[in-house]
């Protein structure tokens, strides 16, 4: 990439990106204290306390809460993306034949009560704080141009971080991670996440894996449980991918950050202010210049507020305020009302299944650390992001999702909140994006297309 590119040449390339669908990338963010990385590579990124597996939290609704009448079903999705593509990709494992796999530690047992696909899936078990560990040989195979999925359920999210690790003849591997895992509540049911690479041996051969093992590493003290199913492969694409995703449509993004993007070219992901009427007051841009951004490249998406988390409201409620604030956006032109960002990282069950009625693409689960995605087999409504606290951290996920052609979001708030890296740190990262082979810079629906044209 080339700095200091002309607004006309931005438009071009991301023309033929949209027609040739050949870009990727995704980004959705909540607005919360986060929380160094912990143990096991998990990193907590919620407000709210973790729950034990037999809690539940009753959606209630704030008494001041009160949403709007409109049932234009015109603001409603024409599919619902989670089950169009729960399963892209190529078979590896449907979990149906568990001798196949060896135990190495903590313990699994198929379990036909739980299953993704087929008949029955794969329970894994950590007690008193150990690791759940299992692995199979695979026929030599090739996977220089592949990522793995899998799908997965878990009762103990927060206390748990999920890896997928190819081998090959020697022992050398490269490992997927999925960092954090933030819904609210301690189940909610089934997943896909497609992990980007993390880490990788030097003499690792990817033309030449052997062996596949699943890892769900235990950052607690107690029990952890995870089921595992439909192991898939899917093909990456030919170059790494990231994503500016800034929340909350805060003027800081507007004042300091919108003319470094400009001068290298570079698009990001603004979502319209929590509270939608708040639009053009002290903190937050006007919908002029949200327009204005929109027509420099930017993308505008769906947000909502920390004070009506997405798993702490009631049904109805929730589906008022995402009916509202999607049709503020169509309202006022932003064509990326389709995608959304959760508030505070914070989701249930039920919320997925109303999100699932308004928007294709969304989620977050959060991390401190660098935490990628493949990009063509991430559920579309559980998504994965980075916070952009630190210029080193940020700079080493550029650099990991070039060498593995993954896809990072990186998520920002305000240049004066502690989850946001310095105004200088932030232009020495575009910077670095700038100066990186084999990485682009994309949008939301940069991404989506991709996920959705591809295999």
């Amino acid at each position: 990439m080339q700095g200091g590119r002309t607004d006309g040449g931005r438009v071009a390339r991301r023309r033929f990106l949209r027609f040739a669908g050949a870009a990727v990338a995704g980004s959705v963010a909540g607005c919360v204290n986060d929380s160094p990385e912990g143990a096991g590579g998990v990193t907590t990124t919620r407000e709210t306390a973790t729950t034990t597996d037999e809690e539940t939290r009753p959606r209630t609704t704030p008494a001041r809460e009160t949403t709007p009448t409109d049932d234009d079903p015109s603001l409603r999705t024409a599919y619902r993306s989670r089950q169009r593509y729960r399963s892209p990709g190529e078979s590896l494992d449907a979990m149906e034949d568990p001798d196949a796999w060896r135990v190495r530690r903590g313990s699994m047992r198929p379990d036909p009560g739980h299953a993704f696909v087929g008949t029955k899936s794969a329970k894994l078990v950590g007690d008193g704080g150990g690791h759940a560990v299992v692995e199979r040989s695979l026929p030599q195979r090739d996977l220089s141009d592949a990522d793995v999925s899998v799908a997965l359920r878990t009762t103990t999210p927060a206390s748990v971080a999920f890896f997928v690790q190819l081998l090959d003849a020697d022992g050398n591997a490269a490992e997927q991670q999925l960092r954090s895992i933030t819904w609210d509540a301690p189940d909610v049911g089934w997943f896909r996440t497609c992990p980007g690479t993390y880490v990788a041996d030097d003499g690792f051969d990817r033309s030449a894996v052997t062996r596949l093992r699943l890892r769900l590493n235990n950052a607690s003290d107690r029990r952890v449980v995870a089921w595992v199913d439909d192991v898939r492969v899917h093909p990456k694409p030919d170059t790494g991918y990231v994503i500016f995703s800034w929340d909350d449509g805060k003027r800081s993004y507007y004042r300091n950050a919108a003319s470094v993007h400009d001068e290298y070219g570079f698009p990001a992901v603004l979502t319209q202010p929590p509270h939608p009427d708040d639009a053009g007051s002290k903190l937050f841009m006007s919908v002029d210049q949200l327009r204005e951004r929109r027509d420099a490249g930017d993308e505008i998406v769906a947000h909502g507020s920390v004070q009506r988390p997405f798993a702490r409201v009631s049904e109805s409620t929730l589906d008022g305020i995402l009916r509202r604030n999607k049709r503020w956006l169509v309202d006022n032109g932003f064509e990326g009302a389709d995608f959304v960002v959760y508030p505070g990282n914070n989701y249930d069950a039920t919320a997925l299944d109303v999100v699932g009625r308004y928007h294709h693409m969304g989620g977050m689960n959060q991390a401190g650390s660098v935490n990628t995605t493949g990009v063509h087999g991430f559920d579309p409504l559980v998504l994965p992001r980075t916070i952009g606290h630190d210029l080193t951290i940020a700079e080493r996920l550029v650099d990991r999702v070039a060498a593995h052609r993954n896809a990072g979001i990186l998520n920002f708030h305000d240049f004066a909140s502690e989850n946001t890296m310095s105004v200088a740190d932030y232009r020495a990262l575009l910077e670095h994006v700038d100066r990186t082979s084999g990485v682009e810079v994309i949008t939301f629906s940069d991404l989506w297309g991709l996920r959705t044209g591809g295999p």
